[in-house]
């Protein structure tokens, strides 16, 4: 079980929900996924991945090898000052370049939310470790009902299986031990509201 629960953690990692959310807003049947050409998807994707999962990863896996941080899983809220902070700089970049994009307003807000999901989780770490996994998981589920709503669409696949699966994330880091059941809530509900504020409003 602790595998599993490991494995889950690891493959619905945080950085990996911009993203992932990405890819869904693409895959829709919405004008934001036909007002788009190809290349400019793919680059849009190329992106957010690569500015908001794999430099922020490899940062991790430095400061780790360094000795900054004790391990990747920065399980004291110290570990998370450096990476939280390093995060935040790139995904302000992301932000930057997709101001450069012909991009409707749906996906530049998108990214909004989740800076803006990252800074308060920053904030709050200071004084209380926060569930960053779940603060993805909550605002995957936030961004894909916003959308749902703001564009009259029906994402209710996506934002069911979402859901289900921010239960197993949710689940995994509560028997893990790495957070206690408020921190998840309180990490689901951040994500979530972020989300759905900087989309729909």
């Amino acid at each position: 079980m602790k595998a599993v629960a490991n494995l889950i953690s690891y493959v619905f990692h945080p950085l990996i929900i911009p993203t992932l959310g990405m890819l869904i807003i693409f895959n829709s049947n919405s004008y934001v996924n036909f007002a788009i050409p190809y290349e400019l998807k793919k680059a849009i994707v190329m992106l957010v991945a690569v500015s908001t999962f794999i430099i922020p990863t490899l940062i991790t896996l430095l400061l780790f090898n360094r000795g900054y941080i004790q391990s990747v899983e920065m399980a004291t809220t110290k570990e998370r000052y450096l990476p939280y902070g390093f995060t935040i700089v790139f995904y302000f970049f992301t932000i930057y370049m997709l101001q450069k994009a012909p991009i409707p307003p749906i996906i530049f807000n998108f990214m909004i939310g989740a800076t803006v999901s990252v800074i308060i989780a920053f904030i709050i770490n200071i004084k209380w470790k926060i569930s960053a996994h779940m603060i993805g998981m909550g605002g995957l589920v936030g961004a894909l009902i916003a959308i749902s709503f703001l564009l009259d669409l029906n994402l209710m696949s996506y934002i069911t299986l979402s859901v289900l699966v921010a239960g197993l994330v949710g689940s995994s880091r509560l028997f893990l031990n790495a957070h206690s059941p408020a921190q998840v809530y309180a990490g689901f509900f951040l994500g979530l509201t972020c989300q759905v504020f900087s989309i729909y409003f």
